[in-house]
């Protein structure tokens, strides 16, 4: 086996050994959850800031176009 192979093993015996400490599953679970609000929360406010710039460059260019 090549080192990149150990160090797989490595990190998935490490990894799973949160599962077993005393609350680690919920701890997991807390962690992911809070996780994907934060980026719910990230993303959202982006998705929601390009919405309102376009809806301003539209703005314009109807004015422009009045004009």
């Amino acid at each position: 086996m090549n080192p990149s192979k150990y160090l797989l093993l490595a990190v998935l015996a490490l990894g799973s050994t949160s599962v077993f400490a005393e609350g680690g599953a919920e701890r997991s679970k807390q962690f992911w959850q809070a996780f994907r609000d934060d980026q719910a929360r990230l993303h959202g406010d982006k998705q929601q800031a390009l919405v309102e710039r376009e809806r301003k460059a539209e703005e314009k260019a109807r004015e422009v176009a009045k004009d």
